[in-house]
């Protein structure tokens, strides 16, 4: 089951970031209002291009807590929150996107002569499809582990204690420590 939890993790982070990179080019795409961009020097601008990476990596940020906190709560107190796991995940899938943000980019020669922030900044320029989104994932998924975590101190123990007798202690409630550990409908070995 442990094995299963820490699967279910890795395949929500690898899932999370490849929805969070489609998402994130789509909302590059869309961009601003051009009375926007007019009143601050272009679209090419630094301070455009920086605030569209912080808004996007704020959105994709707000994603991932979601996602990662519907991923990662325990519905036990034993089921601890993969958090490792998830960003490992995340983590593949951000080693997937930027070899093949890499083949993009050789592959389209106008790329090139593109500026560093465009390739940095912008969700839709390869190779890095916008660098300030993985930070906004991971920093969702730890968030959202933080809060797991601390559902998961939260909820009750699962070893129940009434299997001794109400809450008292197994000494109280009449086992002693030399008794058998045979079940009650065992029978004994017959002595030779």
């Amino acid at each position: 089951m442990k094995a299963a939890r820490r699967s279910i993790a890795f395949v929500s982070g690898l899932l999370l970031y490849c929805f969070g990179a489609g998402a994130a080019m789509k909302y590059a795409a869309i961009g601003l209002p051009r009375q926007v961009y007019t009143a601050l020097g272009g679209r090419g601008s630094l301070p455009v291009m920086l605030g569209e990476a912080l808004a996007i990596m704020l959105l994709l940020f707000l994603l991932a807590t979601f996602w990662a906190f519907l991923t990662l709560r325990p519905t036990r107190r034993r089921h601890r929150p993969y958090v490792a796991w998830m960003m490992s995940g995340v983590g593949v899938a951000w080693a997937g996107w930027l070899i093949f943000g890499a083949f993009s980019f050789a592959l389209r020669p106008r790329a090139y002569s593109a500026p560093l922030q465009t390739m940095l900044l912008s969700s839709g320029a390869a190779p890095l499809f916008g660098a300030l989104n993985i930070f906004g994932v991971l920093a969702g998924i730890w968030l959202a582990g933080r809060w797991a975590r601390r559902r998961q101190l939260g909820l009750p123990g699962t070893r129940s204690l009434r299997r001794h007798g109400e809450g008292e202690p197994p000494a109280a409630a009449g086992m002693d420590a030399a008794e058998s550990t045979q079940a009650p409908h065992s029978v004994p070995p017959q002595p030779s």
